[in-house]
């Protein structure tokens, strides 16, 4: 339920900010003009990535969907350099691309066994008393 309140107002808000901005031309033109089909995949891949957020939340913790979402910019930005040419690679991406992988390898790294506790091989009431 809360999701859609919260749909609700973002749609209200979101209308009302497309009618101040360019309520001429969506009168005249109609709402979506301008859309192609790169608008359009982004589009369904912004509404698939809502549906997987809410199954990974559903199903892991937000600590996880950090880490995903972490991941998934990177990607992007891998496939946005080799693939379409427009991202230049910064000092800045580098320390934090290498943060965000540190950072996932050591939160999914298997926790190492506890050490045995200490207790005395040979045990006689004498040593104890003393």
């Amino acid at each position: 339920m809360r999701n859609v309140q919260l749909a609700i107002f973002g749609i209200i808000l979101g209308l009302s900010a497309v009618f101040i901005n360019d309520g001429s031309a969506v009168r005249t033109k109609g709402f979506f003009q301008g859309y192609n089909k790169y608008t359009w995949t982004v589009v369904f891949l912004q509404a698939f990535n809502g549906l997987v957020i809410a199954t990974v939340v559903k199903y892991a913790d937000n600590i996880l969907k950090g880490f995903a979402t972490s991941i998934s910019i990177i990607v992007s930005s891998v496939i946005s350099y080799y693939f379409l040419q427009d991202f230049e690679v910064s000092k800045q991406f580098l320390a934090g691309a290498s943060a965000v992988l540190l950072a996932t390898y050591l939160y999914s790294k298997p926790d190492k066994a506890p050490p045995l506790p200490l207790i005395p091989m040979t045990y006689s009431r004498t040593s104890m008393q003393n």
